[in-house]
């Protein structure tokens, strides 16, 4: 079967030798002679194409009306041609403004081939829309799980300034270079690129560069030909070409040796790479790297080359450590203790904002890994979660952590009023003592050199709060 065409026609004769024809070039065709009819066949027929008339004698609506209700109303991809006798120009004008997609006229001129081939158009286009809106779909649920796979998530200052900038440089198809402590979210960064890219749909490699040994790392990049050193059994494409008008992320880019990093370099200026063994190929591969290296030893010759560095010095973006973004924490153990609820069945019963300050407390050394993961493990291990029991993970994390944990002068030094930086401090000391003497109060007061209801006043004040032993 070619197609289904669904016929509204008044003149019963007309209609049934169309019907014929159509019948005979494998089509399935049903007919219908009023508006009310039509109606009731459409969605259950369900045509690829509507031949219609205009004029119906006998019929609630006209042809127009008709096409004018399937403008309005319906949602599926009809292509309509339009056959009826002696018209207005104003009334072709209507047709072809309301979507037909042909106007054929009735009479000697008539041709029931020329109607076939009309029909067979028609349904070509039909199909290439809809496999057209099927691709866009597609890409549309692509971009939606990449965007749950890797949620870039924070609305503070710092983060709004990281998406604007990888924006920025997305846009307009540039390198991108990605710097910050383990932890901060680099390939959550690596993949909003790529999702705001227009290069998103095509490949998407990651390579961690530290896993490569020497031996093989030119080979994985840019691939060899058999028989280019001795287990060259065959030939080989390397990530470079694989990812042609896509993207390669090169994690940890300064475990590369320079020699490689020399390639590296003619590939983003020259758009070409050398295969081991081969000649050289043309790509358009665009590069994200990333490194926890800080930046001033990035432009060190020792790490980076200097010349690979200068390309890319302004496509540098740092990520901050969630130290530096302490109003995203809540939104981060929200959406961690969200995603993990199904999977382990965990009833949740959390007030998140009175935790603020505990949450703070902690500099969470490992950045959004380390809270992920101190979500997950409560999630694992606790059938039921509240307050009490984040805060008694926390501070046990914080007192297992206490002797790694170094001190951070910068911490207070960021905060911009003396009010607020002692505030700080003073919380850290009397959590950090707390932890210590297992939270019990007057212990903590007398190591401390204070008095128990001063401890407790400065507690109360600073919002300490938490399962406190009584000595």
């Amino acid at each position: 079967m070619k197609g289904k065409i669904l016929i509204l026609e008044d003149d019963i004769v007309l209609a049934e030798q169309i019907a014929k024809v159509m019948k005979r070039y494998e089509y399935q065709v049903l007919l219908t002679v009023n508006s009310d009819q039509f109606f009731d066949e459409l969605r259950m027929f369900q045509p690829d194409v509507i031949l219609l008339d205009v004029f119906l004698i006998g019929s609630r609506l006209n042809g127009i009306q008709v096409l004018k209700h399937l403008k309005d109303n319906m949602d599926l991809n009809y292509k309509v041609i339009v056959i009826s006798g002696e018209v207005t120009s104003t009334q072709i004008s209507e047709i072809r403004a309301l979507g037909a997609y042909h106007f054929i006229e009735k009479g000697s001129a008539f041709s029931t081939n020329q109607l076939l081939l009309h029909i067979e158009n028609a349904i070509t286009l039909k199909h290439q829309e809809e496999e057209h809106i099927g691709l866009q779909i597609e890409y549309i649920n692509l971009k939606k799980q990449f965007t749950r796979s890797f949620p870039f998530i924070g609305e503070s200052a710092a983060i709004k300034k990281v998406r604007e900038q990888i924006n920025k440089l997305s846009s307009v198809d540039e390198d991108l270079f990605l710097l910050g402590d383990t932890g901060t979210g680099k390939e959550v960064a690596a993949n909003y690129y790529y999702i705001n890219s227009h290069r998103f749909g095509k490949p998407f490699h990651t390579v961690n560069c530290s896993a490569l040994s020497e031996s093989l790392i030119e080979s994985e990049l840019f691939g060899h030909v058999k028989g280019s050193f001795t287990s060259a059994d065959r030939n080989k494409t390397g990530f470079f070409e694989e990812c042609t008008n896509g993207i390669l992320f090169l994690d940890e880019v300064t475990n590369l040796s320079p020699i490689a990093q020399a390639k590296i370099l003619r590939a983003i200026e020259n758009k070409e790479i050398q295969v081991v063994g081969g000649n050289l190929k043309k790509v358009n591969t665009r590069l994200i790297f990333a490194s926890n290296a800080d930046l001033s030893k990035l432009a060190d010759q020792k790490t980076l080359r200097r010349d690979l560095f200068y390309r890319i010095e302004g496509n540098i973006v740092e990520l901050p450590p969630l130290r530096e973004r302490e109003e995203d924490i809540l939104l981060l153990i929200s959406y961690f203790f969200t995603s993990y609820s199904p999977q382990y069945s965990v009833i949740d019963n959390l007030d998140l904002p009175a935790l603020k300050g505990d949450l703070l407390s902690y500099s969470w050394p490992g950045n959004i890994r380390e809270l992920r993961n101190f979500c997950k493990f409560i999630m694992i291990n606790e059938s039921k979660i509240s307050n009490s029991t984040i805060l008694k993970h926390l501070q046990h994390k914080a007192h297992h952590n206490q002797g790694t944990d170094e001190f951070n002068l910068e911490r207070y030094m960021r905060i911009n009023t003396l009010k607020d930086s002692v505030a700080s401090f003073e919380r850290d000391y009397l959590l950090h003592h707390l932890n210590q003497n297992n939270w019990r109060v007057s212990q903590t007061a007398k190591a401390i050199g204070i008095e128990r209801t001063t401890l407790y006043k400065k507690m109360k004040s600073l919002s300490i709060t938490g399962q406190f032993n009584e000595d």
